[in-house]
């Protein structure tokens, strides 16, 4: 490559050659694939980190699921509920014969 060359590429004496304005449709394509390959890219990054945002969300609310649920399962034992009853003051009481089961036989 010559200083000439060089020059006129600089000075857009190149750009206005006939073989050059012959692909600026050429050119102007492949520009707007380029821009749309980035933007792809961009939306595919954000949609992966919003995924990795729901997954974690819903692990933290399957976690806070399973501590309610055992919560919940401890505050409805029969031993608890008495204990509950009995501090409230309530005058329910247990109990002390088993179920009877009835049947049409």
């Amino acid at each position: 490559m010559t200083i000439a060359d060089v020059q006129g590429w600089l000075n857009g004496e190149k750009l206005r050659s006939e073989f050059l304005r012959k692909q600026y449709k050429l050119i102007a394509l492949i520009c707007g694939c380029i821009f749309v390959y980035i933007l792809a890219g961009y939306h595919a990054m954000q949609q992966q980190h919003r995924l990795s945002d729901l997954r974690k969300e819903v692990r933290d609310k399957k976690f806070e699921y399973l501590t309610i649920s055992s919560d919940l399962v401890k505050q409805t034992r029969q031993s608890q509920v008495v204990k509950t009853l009995k501090e409230q003051g309530s005058a329910l009481q247990e109990s002390t014969t088993p179920p009877i089961r009835i049947s049409n036989e």
